[in-house]
């Protein structure tokens, strides 16, 4: 039985990581978050702080403070763990050269998995999901029994909130394809894949087509 192959460093050639001056007379140009820009990133995150504040604040009022060191060990585990390998190992941004992921949503993570062309899986996103519940929730029931009811209602505004608005201007935009949030329209996923052949030929191998 054979172990899992590491992270293959260098051994994609994607558009999204060669030289800039190739993206002249790229037809999706401006279309997709193609390259990774610090203003995507510090957008993504300003959006969940609400909730953040909200939940943290909560639970210390709360008297469960100290339970955030188990919120803390979900969130390592969740974000380096499982999306970094049923998720993130999917994305072109995955594919860079360096042990750390720089994108804009997940920056920082280490890559101690090969990059995947495809598409995740089913079990893949039932992971994802499951793991996104388990990260979100967490805080939540502690607001609940300790009563912080105002401070319940901004986090579940704010995480709302957040949630609209990478749908409305990231998730129309992120070059994570299979992500199940994603919502690129399908003319972009194509013309993106046409751009990478190793992409698609691992997602014509799953069963994807691209319109003619």
């Amino acid at each position: 039985m054979t172990s899992e192959p590491l992270y293959q460093q260098g051994s994609h050639d994607l558009c999204t990581h060669r030289a800039v001056e190739e993206c002249a007379g790229c037809e999706i140009l401006g279309s997709l978050m193609c390259r990774f820009e610090i203003g995507d990133l510090v957008g993504f995150f300003v959006g969940f702080l609400p909730f953040g504040i909200a939940v943290v604040a909560g639970m210390i009022l709360a008297g469960y403070g100290w339970w955030l060191l188990g919120w803390l060990a979900i969130w390592i585990l969740f974000f380096f763990g499982v999306e970094g390998r049923v998720l993130c190992s999917h994305c072109p941004f995955w594919a860079e050269e360096g042990r750390v992921l720089h994108c804009h949503a997940n920056y920082g993570v280490i890559k101690f998995w090969q990059f995947r062309p495809g598409p995740m899986s089913r079990l893949e996103k039932w992971g994802f999901g499951a793991g996104a519940a388990v990260f979100g929730f967490f805080p939540i029931v502690f607001l609940i029994l300790g009563g912080q009811w105002l401070l319940l209602a901004i986090a579940l505004s704010g995480i709302a909130s957040s949630v609209l608005n990478l749908r409305r201007n990231a998730c129309v935009r992120c070059i994570n394809f299979s992500c199940p949030a994603n919502a690129v329209p399908k003319p972009l996923v194509d013309a993106y894949l046409r751009r990478n052949p190793v992409m698609r030929q691992a997602w014509e191998a799953s069963g994807y087509r691209l319109d003619k």
